[in-house]
């Protein structure tokens, strides 16, 4: 039985319910990977003894001269930047290790109740994120070097739109513009979301970064409307989330506008607690996904046996 896009939300739903303890991991995991990124751009500001205010003009000097401190100072930057990337997929493995196990343990169906799906452990988040961290990564190295393609066809296409209208004139830049958006956005589209619905294949037996991959792009092609249906809908429920905390941080930054302190701590706080909403809501489409993969999965299998006999 194929999933339809709202039985996948809530099945979905129903998963991260369960198994509820993956939102706050989630959230506090946001915060420890900002923490690492931060510290990792204060790093060479600390190894080349530099003012953060007033060494503007001994960070470009330094940069010129391309000294051993420099170097020295770039490494650490870089190496406490892989940290925050390896604890980001570590957390991320862990997470989708949970909600693949607790689809599976489910029987199928859009309609469960949510005591089938609860699996979650500590031990069992830290297993799933020690076994699959390498494949999250592997997948984002994939990811950005598909992007940098992107961005170079982007970059030609933007030469050749300039060239197009120095030589033929506006209609032909118009031309060369809406023909060469076209193509290139239908790529960057598919290329980001192959990339999100490959994250829900990546914690199961026999998985890995190109078949993950692959897999993304065929379940993309065959359920495109279901795919765009829950981001459409994950990226709604962010919005209307916006719309309640800008305006509220706006009005306070407003009152407070004498207290510099209390202002800072007032929307340091605010700043906390819309990232918790906005993480359950990242979760959610997570389990969504991984519920509209093992369907198309299912779906497989059931066909192939028909296939045989037919």
């Amino acid at each position: 039985m194929r999933l339809s896009a709202f039985d996948c939300l809530r099945r979905g739903w129903t998963n991260l319910s369960a198994n509820w303890e993956l939102v706050v991991i989630q959230w506090l995991e946001s915060f420890l990977v900002l923490v690492l990124l931060a510290v990792g751009l204060l790093v060479p500001l600390v190894i080349l003894g530099t003012n953060v205010l007033n060494g503007i003009d001994d960070v470009l000097r330094r940069l010129a001269d391309f000294s051993p401190a420099l170097a020295m100072s770039l490494t650490a930057m870089l190496a406490v930047w892989l940290l925050a990337l390896l604890l980001h997929c570590y957390f991320q493995a862990g997470a989708f290790g949970v909600l693949a196990s607790a689809d599976r343990q489910a029987l199928p169906g859009p309609r469960r109740d949510p005591r089938l799906f609860r699996t979650f452990s500590l031990r069992d988040f830290f297993g799933w994120g020690g076994r699959y961290v390498w494949r999250f990564l592997g997948l984002r190295v994939l990811f950005w070097g598909l992007a940098l393609l992107v961005a170079g066809a982007v970059l030609f296409w933007l030469v050749f739109l300039g060239l197009g209208g120095v030589e033929w004139g506006g209609a032909a830049a118009f031309g060369i513009g809406c023909g060469g958006a076209l193509p290139i956005g239908f790529l960057a589209l598919v290329l980001g979301l192959g990339f999100h619905v490959a994250q829900a294949d990546l914690a199961r037996d026999g998985s890995g970064v190109r078949p993950a991959f692959r897999r993304g792009l065929d379940v993309l092609g065959r359920r495109l409307g279901a795919v765009l249906a829950l981001f459409v809908a994950a990226l709604g429920a962010a919005l209307a989330l916006a719309a309640v905390f800008l305006p509220l941080s706006a009005v306070i930054g407003s009152l407070l506008s004498g207290a510099p302190r209390w202002r800072a701590l007032v929307q340091l706080i605010l700043f906390f607690l819309q990232a918790l909403p906005n993480t359950l809501l990242a979760m959610v489409l997570a389990g969504s996904l991984v519920a509209l993969v093992r369907s198309e999965m299912l779906s497989e299998i059931r066909r192939k046996p028909e296939v045989q006999t037919a």
